[in-house]
């Protein structure tokens, strides 16, 4: 007759090796398992060097988009200039014409006061020219108070003719352009001499 204790007996151990394969399955990763882990880390290097690649091949792309603008910008611009500098020409051309025509005609005439008039017509049309582009000539008349943002005093003169700090002669004529004064007008300037200091005794 088999005694029931060691049937017990029996019974725990192979319930206890079942519990001890089932608990080092589960702590023990399978070959495969490993592989899979080892293929998302390549496949996420590889995504990052694709990425790479894409951002320094648009990079690439952007620099050279930005060269090309830049070449096609100083082109434009230098285009731009040329066209206004020829419109510029063209209309002091018409001068010249005129002043070529003057001088022929002062060559074969002796009315001294037709010569003159048409210096004047040159001169008011030369003006005309520079003010369409927006050149213009700074006021400046003898007696008219010295501005040192306008005019440029090469030298003074002791006068009582006029007042002290005003413009007494004018030799050369300033021009502003678009009210910014691109050249001063170079005049003289006067100077009022003061009174004599009493002599002491």
């Amino acid at each position: 007759m088999k005694k029931p204790g060691k049937k017990e007996n029996k019974g725990s151990g192979k319930e206890e090796s079942r519990l001890d394969s089932e608990s080092s399955g589960a702590t023990e990763q399978s070959p495969g398992d490993e592989s899979e882990a080892s293929g998302a880390e390549i496949s996420a290097d590889a995504a990052c060097r694709e990425e790479n690649y894409m951002l320094r091949d648009q990079l690439s792309r952007l620099a050279a988009d930005f060269d090309n603008f830049r070449k096609r910008s100083a082109r434009q611009m230098e285009e731009y200039r040329k066209t206004v500098l020829e419109k510029v020409l063209l209309d002091f051309l018409e001068v010249s014409d005129n002043f070529e025509r003057a001088l022929k005609s002062s060559r074969s005439t002796e009315d001294m006061a037709s010569v003159i008039n048409g210096l004047e017509q040159l001169s008011r049309q030369f003006d005309s020219v520079l003010e369409k582009h927006g050149l213009e000539k700074i006021e400046c008349e003898k007696a008219v108070e010295f501005d040192p943002y306008k005019h440029e005093a090469v030298q003074h003169v002791e006068t009582l003719e006029i007042p002290d700090n005003t413009v007494f002669q004018v030799y050369k004529s300033g021009y502003a352009l678009d009210s910014k004064v691109i050249r001063p007008a170079m005049v003289s300037v006067a100077r009022n001499p003061g009174d004599e200091e009493p002599k002491e005794e």
